[in-house]
Formats: structure tokens, sequence, C-alpha cells
């Protein structure tokens, strides 16, 4: 995704993006300039000529046109995010298709990834709470209805002028196994019945011991990314993997630089908790969000 700030006029790219020499329409929509680009495909800045608005095109790579399981996920995606009405999570507007290439039709969020501003440095106690509480609520939001994202991390979240967070790519998203026995999804852990043991999807500093280890994952797994992402903030750095004794090398447990903020207690008594190795004793995503809205640094 983009990670300049984006201070253009409506249907012009800002400098963080790369003009089209050739641009092309897909539909009604005008793409102008490519924001970013991952696994599935790119992501166009692109002029909506009906609303007269600018949206992000998610638009599938030409050599993923005829595979099945990546329009499957890509299909996916789209229902997920239809699913999904919050204020912290990046609104899907539609699926378009054209020339038999699939797209997304977006929300396009302007301002830096997170990423590019942890960056910059550590960030002040209050700045970061807040984004932390604004990303409890988005992934609350989430498991509440059966999601897990797996792929949590500062380059899928940005931060507008004025401080809304939004969550983006649910493109590794998996939906939770029926809800039974009267238990509801919200209040226990989101089992993803079709993760396939061995399978390991996801960003490697951010992954959860057990999504590490290609193990069946629920809502847990999103907290731990959670807490990674929370004390990056606080901490100005990133991650590091330190490998597990007799085990394989996708094993792994994730720990930080000690280079880490001076209110080691508080981070002790508030981030940890989401950052435990064994899910079961890590926090849900309820109390997640309960102690990054009470908390106060």
């Amino acid at each position: 995704m983009s990670d300049g700030r984006q201070d253009s006029t409506p249907g012009e790219p800002t400098r963080a993006e790369t003009r089209l020499s050739n641009p092309i329409d897909i539909g009604p929509y005008h793409v102008l300039s490519i924001i970013g680009a991952g696994g599935m495909g790119r992501v166009f800045r692109a002029r909506d000529s009906k609303l007269n608005r600018d949206v992000a095109l998610k638009l599938i790579s030409t050599e993923f046109a005829n595979d099945s399981d990546r329009l499957a996920r890509f299909a996916r995606e789209a229902q997920v995010l239809a699913s999904l009405n919050h204020p912290n999570i990046a609104a899907i507007y539609g699926l378009e298709e054209s020339d038999g290439r699939q797209a997304l039709v977006l929300e396009l969020v302007e301002g830096p990834t997170l990423a590019t501003r942890i960056a910059d440095g550590r960030m002040p106690g209050a700045e970061a709470l807040s984004i932390a509480r604004q990303l409890a609520d988005a992934l609350h939001a989430a498991h509440s209805k059966g999601i897990i994202h797996r792929d949590l991390k500062p380059a899928n979240i940005k931060v507008t002028d004025n401080g809304i967070v939004k969550v983006l790519d649910f493109g590794l998203a998996k939906t939770a196994a029926p809800d039974f026995e009267g238990v509801t999804i919200a209040d226990s852990p989101t089992v993803v019945g079709a993760t396939r043991v061995g399978a390991v999807l996801g960003t490697a500093p951010y992954m959860s011991p057990e999504q590490a280890r290609g193990l069946p994952v629920d809502a847990r797994t999103d907290i731990w990314a959670f807490g990674c992402v929370w004390f990056e903030m606080l901490a100005g750095c990133s991650c590091r993997r330190v490998s597990m004794d007799g085990e394989t090398q996708a094993a792994t447990r994730w720990e930080h630089r000690r280079s880490g903020p001076k209110s080691h207690d508080w981070i002790r008594r508030h981030n940890r908790p989401c950052r435990r190795t064994d899910a079961c004793s890590r926090f849900s995503a309820v109390r997640a969000r309960s102690m990054a809205r009470h908390s106060c640094m």
C-alpha cells in the first residue's frame, strides 16, 4: 500500500504513487496510478466515473487469472469484507470483472501505513495507545463475525491525518467453524476448521507460534500480532526470529530487540499477555479490547 502522505487533489496520484503511462479502464473505474503490490496482484488508485470519487482497485495478477485457489481466495476476501462494517476496517464497494480479470473495489484510505510511522522512531505512549485501542476495536468486530485476519502487521494498517486507524488486506482471512452448543463466537476461541496442518501463511515476524508451525489457528493468533504491533509502536523497532531447539525452521518463536521502551513494567502488565507463547494463556480479543480501552500511560 502507499507509504507516504496523501496530499493530492481528487483523481491525481500522490508523490508516493507511480502514475501509469497508459491508464486503463475497468468498468466505470479509470485507473490512474499504482499504490502498491502484493502476492495476489497490485493495488491501484482509480477514479469512479459514476460517483466522482477515488477508490482503490485490487486487481488480481494475470498469472493467477486461471488459478482456482487464488480466485477462490480473492472472492473470499470480497465476501469477508462485505460482512464487516466498522469504522476501523477499510470498506469494500464491490467486485468488478474486466477481460477475465477480477478486481476488488475498495475504500481508498489516505495517509501513511503504520510501518512508515514506526520507521520514524518510537511513538509517544498516548499516540500508540490510541492506535492500539482502534486496532483492538477492529479485531473485536472481525472476531465477533467469526473472521480471523491472519496477516495483521504495520504494513496492513493505515492511520489517516486525523488519527483514524484502518485495517487493510483481508486476503489471508479465514472464517470460523459454525457456532456450537450455544456458545457465541465472540466469547470463545475462533477455531478455523479449514486450516490445513503444515500450511504456513502470513508474515513471519507477526505470526504466532502456532501459525508459524502451520497448525490450526484461532482468533488468538491475531492477538499475538496485535501485541507485536503495539510493542513495535512503543519500542520503535522491529522483531527478530529466534529458532527453537528441536523444532523445524518454521517452528520458531518471535522476540523483540532488547532496545525496547523504558516502560518495561507497563509492557509486562498490559502488552506481554497478548504475546504469550501458550495460546491458552493469551488474552482474548474481548480482554485485549477492554485492556486497551482502560489502559493509560
